[in-house]
């Protein structure tokens, strides 16, 4: 298992620590260091989340066809379904391709929550010089006189958002705020611009008679607010650097899909 653990962390944490650590050399802040390193890693990440984007905006286009085979199948559910699987493929989409992102934003976050917290670990002291420096190239590997700054704009990129305004509200509370909650915002008109519309869906679910229609409106409506609700709740206990990472993360995707929107156009 130690073997195991060892090959895992060099392919996989090890670049994260080895990104964060050359652009903190580079700009010298820890927190710049992070909103280039998650700029980068969604530019990377592009190919693969481009098709889904464009399905989810094909999809979108698609409502008053999925009204009309609603409207012509009714409740026969397999007939529907068979339907809309073949209008689907006529247009190229693929309705399960909307799950990657999610996917893959999940797997990214844990990785460079890993790789955040060695580095934290070693900036307060918590970790060993050898830890790190295992996970360093050459060039990036540090000594003993080494000192990592974890500041960024008044704040401590290590504090939590609940330990800030626990000491009390000033001017260290105004990052957080505005990561905290501009990462919810962010989350809501993300999850918007990718929304169906709220119009048409609406008449789609009015018009037929099985009720899951109703049902799945309102999931989707329920999710439109959900997402920014638990980012904002999970977001309280997280870190700032986590935070501002997630907020960067939040405003390249939003970007991504406006751009997605803008060209489908």
């Amino acid at each position: 298992f130690a073997k195991i653990e060892i090959l895992f962390m060099n392919l996989f944490i090890a670049p994260f620590v080895n990104a964060l650590f050359g652009f903190y050399y580079l700009l010298g802040n820890f927190g710049w260091s992070i909103v280039v390193v998650t700029v980068i890693i969604k530019l990377i990440l592009l190919p693969l989340i481009l098709p889904s984007l464009k399905s989810a905006k094909k999809i979108q286009g698609l409502q008053p066809k999925l009204k009309s085979l609603k409207e012509k199948y009714g409740s026969d559910k397999q007939a529907l379904a068979k339907a809309q699987m073949e209008l689907y493929k006529q247009e190229g989409i693929n309705p399960m391709s909307g799950c990657l992102p999610q996917i893959l934003q999940i797997v990214v976050l844990l990785l460079f929550f890993s790789a955040f917290n060695m580095v934290v670990n070693f900036a307060q002291g918590k970790g060993s010089l050898e830890e790190i420096n295992n996970q360093l190239i050459q060039p990036f590997k540090v000594g003993e006189e080494f000192k990592f700054d974890l500041g960024f704009l008044g704040g401590n990129l290590a504090e939590t958002p609940a330990k800030i305004f626990k000491d009390g509200i000033g001017i260290k509370a105004v990052l957080p705020i505005v990561l905290l909650f501009g990462s919810g915002f962010l989350q809501y008109l993300g999850a918007r611009v990718m929304m169906p519309n709220p119009k048409v869906a609406e008449d789609v679910a009015k018009e037929t008679e099985d009720k899951e229609d109703d049902m799945m409106a309102a999931m989707r409506t329920q999710s439109l607010y959900m997402m920014p609700a638990m980012t904002i709740f999970l977001g309280w206990n997280f870190s700032m650097g986590i935070l501002l990472y997630w907020f960067t993360n939040s405003a390249m995707m939003v970007i991504q899909q406006l751009l997605v929107a803008r060209s489908g156009k």
